[in-house]
């Protein structure tokens, strides 16, 4: 019997708990506290979610700002209206990066948080978000680097998966890349600030990871599914001796649209 493909549900629940995990939390937090949203700004949310981030960021502008939540999935964008149900300041919409449903030049503050793996055509997400900041706005970006991406692999097996993990991953070295093509979509960079998200065990957020890991495996010749499989034993039996360790870098970019 084939397993059932995902709903929307199972997706709106996946990344309410994903993005409820104490990892996401802190990234969120460190995000924030980098890029210090001022009250009454217009904030959009690209690729907001079930309004983890929405909810958090409406502390920062108060009722006389306004914040907009895009996601591509109806789904998780009517948890993230349940969520934030009781912020007047907050609005969403239906859309992708690289067609965002909002006016030119129309907000003080974009951000998007590891929105860029997902998109295939990075220069014109970049663009978009160029053409809907005010002029003197900003954009925050995270991305990671693949190469950045540590972990403890005892066996030659967890070694080599992860060769494949980084050789076939979208975008692998965008979050170093960004340095170059934030200016050539017309911004100019501020900051960019490292942050390492350290994880112990495993939670909701490896449990995706290992999903994607999985499925890199499935498509390349250098694992059968027997391997595939002793591989991911090999994963949870570390978890299960308190041996786990995944290190990973975001690099948050804040870069500015010229006057």
């Amino acid at each position: 019997m084939s397993e059932r493909p995902p709903s929307d549900d199972d997706e709106r629940d996946r990344w309410e708990r994903v993005l409820s995990t104490r990892t996401e939390e802190t990234f969120r937090d460190f995000v924030f506290e980098q890029v210090r949203p001022r009250k009454d700004e217009s904030v959009l949310s690209v690729g907001c979610g079930p309004g983890f981030e929405t909810a958090a960021l409406a502390r920062y502008v108060g009722e006389g700002g306004t914040i907009t939540g895009i996601d591509v999935n109806e789904e998780v964008l009517a948890a993230a209206r349940d969520r934030c149900g009781d912020l007047p300041q907050a609005s969403f919409e239906q859309g992708d990066i690289v067609d965002l449903p909002v006016a030119d030049e129309s907000y003080d503050l974009a951000i998007a948080k590891q929105v860029l793996y997902a998109v295939s055509d990075i220069e014109a997400a970049l663009n978009e978000l160029f053409r809907v900041i005010a002029p003197g706005g900003r954009v925050a970006v995270t991305a990671g680097d693949r190469r950045t991406h540590v972990k403890h692999t005892p066996t030659d097996r967890m070694q080599r998966a992860d060769n494949v993990y980084r050789a076939e991953i979208n975008h692998s070295q965008l979050g170093t890349r960004l340095i170059g093509r934030l200016p050539e979509a017309g911004f100019t960079v501020e900051e960019v600030t490292p942050c390492a998200k350290i994880q112990t065990e495993i939670d909701d957020q490896i449990e995706q990871g290992i999903g994607v890991q999985r499925g890199l495996l499935e498509a390349s010749d250098a694992f059968d599914s027997e391997a595939i499989d002793a591989w991911e034993q090999d994963i949870r039996e570390l978890n299960e001796t308190g041996q786990f360790l995944s290190c990973s870098t975001s690099f948050l970019y804040v870069a500015r649209k010229p006057e």
